[in-house]
């Protein structure tokens, strides 16, 4: 298993991919929203290594085809030949075109799968084909398919275990319907059971250790994307965001509005209770930010120390000096002491401007409007919301 430091831990935010990892996930199984991501990525990460292993299969399973008609006998390699060219190399090159079309791409892992589960259970019928005819071919072949199927075909465990033991079972039955020699039989059965808890370890810890990758890579996505203390993006992430948002609300002729927003008398209220509560205040305030936020293009961020930035887009224009109004309230709720605020209790600032995006506009001119309103919001008297109206610019 994988060793997580710790303070990666302590640095994130408290996300499902942080849960997973305190958690574990020995059954490898993730929650519902965090297995759906993973298989997204699993299936993304492995498109070009399945590609080229069902490609090396196709070969391998046409030179099984020319090595059976070369050196078995005629009525022995008309039977095998059948089975690969008939059923084996079909089902590597549908997976080849599951691989290819984006369409069929939600399909992979089961072209996937099902054709392992063909394969395991044609090379038994290769086997067992021949013993019906009279004639021993050499078994290793069955064991190279297990490992293949836990090691290399990129399945999940489940599905993996899944095909190897329907394989398993189908090869059990066919020895002792056909293998007459009972010595020979024990061998073939013990090694197959071995091949299969040998490949069923390794592909557990293949699995694990993918996991494990994916929840990492997460997380340092999300360190680098968030704020560590509020758990809101940061201004890094804010900028890209807004640059994103912005060429979209361009090519829909959508609206994209900012809104600016202070802590009032900040410094004060550290310098009284000092910089652990003052953090706390920072969480509840962002808490009730974050809470602005409610479509998939809308963000908040914290734009540094206790300035904090919100980005709606295609809001109704009336209503930007309501939403301001009643984020205000929310932070009000909190009822937060602030003896050294005018209010007796913290309160926010909120400069809110919005602009329609035309051809050669800065989104950062935007972002600096609302930067204004702010600024006139706290030279006003602070604990209220100032709504810019747009350069000729942007209407």
């Amino acid at each position: 298993m994988l060793k997580i430091d710790p303070e990666l831990l302590n640095n994130a935010s408290l996300s499902p991919h942080r849960r997973a990892l305190e958690q574990g996930y020995r059954w490898l199984r993730f929650e519902d929203g965090l297995e759906q991501q993973f298989q997204a990525f699993y299936v993304q990460g492995h498109v070009a290594r399945v590609r080229m292993a069902a490609y090396v299969c196709i070969v391998l399973f046409a030179m099984f085809v020319i090595l059976d008609l070369a050196t078995l006998p005629a009525y022995v390699s008309i039977r095998t030949a059948s089975i690969r060219i008939g059923l084996i190399i079909p089902s590597f090159i549908v997976v080849l075109l599951a691989s290819y079309r984006a369409a069929w791409r939600p399909y992979l892992g089961t072209a996937v799968f099902s054709a392992a589960l063909v394969t395991g259970l044609s090379t038994v019928a290769v086997i067992g084909s021949a013993l019906d005819a009279g004639y021993q071919i050499p078994y290793e072949g069955i064991l190279l398919v297990a490992l293949f199927i836990y090691l290399i075909a990129f399945l999940s465990w489940r599905r993996a275990l899944l095909a190897n033991m329907v394989t398993l079972g189908a090869f059990v039955i066919m020895e002792f319907w056909l293998q007459t020699d009972s010595r020979a039989r024990l061998y073939q059965i013990v090694f197959m059971c071995a091949a299969n808890g040998v490949g069923a370890y390794g592909a557990y810890f293949l699995e694990h250790s993918m996991r494990t990758t994916f929840l990492v890579n997460t997380l340092l996505h999300e360190l680098a994307a968030l704020d560590g203390l509020t758990g809101l993006s940061n201004r890094r992430t804010l900028n890209i965001h807004l640059e994103r948002v912005w060429r979209q609300a361009l090519r829909d002729r959508q609206a994209v509005a900012i809104a600016m927003i202070d802590i009032d008398h900040f410094k004060r209220y550290n310098d009284r209770y000092g910089h652990a509560r003052g953090d706390a205040a920072l969480k509840a305030v962002a808490d009730v930010i974050a809470a602005q936020a409610r479509r998939p293009l809308d963000l908040t961020a914290r734009y540094g120390g206790e300035e904090f930035a919100v980005i709606w887009h295609n809001p109704v224009p009336g209503e930007l000096q309501a939403m301001g109004e009643a984020l205000t309230a929310a932070v009000a709720a909190l009822r937060i002491e602030h003896p050294d605020s005018d209010s007796g209790s913290l309160s926010v600032s909120v400069g809110v401007t919005i602009g329609l995006p035309c051809a050669g506009d800065d989104a950062a001119a935007l972002l600096r409007m609302a930067d204004q309103a702010l600024y006139q919001a706290k030279h006003q008297g602070r604990n209220q919301v100032v709504v810019s109206e747009p350069v000729a610019a942007f209407v």
